[in-house]
């Protein structure tokens, strides 16, 4: 079982990076931290730390709340309809991390923040999984896992190290 000291450790290395990326894998909605550099792979960019997120999550601001997991499927105003195609403005959350962020990448599919916020200055756990990073400018990104069973709730790794996931909630040996 995960203890909350676990957790806040893993996270501890965000603190002074930029949110620099926000992007789909699928459900999964895929935020990353640091540097933006080419994968591994040769195809496409990450940065230096990457967290996937499969359960409920939010990002709010000085205002409130400015978008969050439930935005995803919403149409981006009134009387607009969701174009699937147009990803970086399709939906009611990628118009809002558009919004935020400040720029796109369109080869990438990706929202990058362009800003000098969202810069990791602190971070919070909760003994379910639950964490808060405080970033600047007033905002924060909330995850909250919100089911008892044993999905997969979120991921923070290294990308291109096979070894350096650590999973909420742990995976079964």
């Amino acid at each position: 079982m995960r203890q909350q000291s676990d957790v806040l450790n893993v996270f501890k290395p965000l603190v002074g990076l930029e949110l620099a990326i926000a992007r789909d894998a699928a459900d999964t909605k895929n935020f990353q931290f640091g540097q933006i550099r080419p994968h591994p792979s040769g195809k496409g960019t990450v940065g230096q730390y990457a967290l996937h997120v499969s359960c409920p999550w939010r990002i709010t601001g000085p205002l409130g709340i400015v978008t969050g997991s439930s935005d995803r499927h919403e149409n981006p105003a009134s009387g607009e309809v969701v174009d699937e195609e147009d990803w970086a403005g399709s939906d009611l959350q990628a118009k809002k991390l558009s919004e935020l962020f400040g720029g796109s990448d369109l080869e990438t599919r990706s929202i990058v923040n362009v800003g000098p916020l969202l810069i990791v200055e602190a971070i919070k756990t909760d003994e379910h999984g639950g964490i808060e990073l405080i970033l600047s400018g007033g905002y924060s990104l909330q995850i909250f896992p919100d089911g008892s069973g044993q999905e997969e709730a979120w991921r923070l790794f290294i990308p291109g190290n096979k070894t350096s996931h650590f999973v909420f909630p742990e995976e079964p040996t």
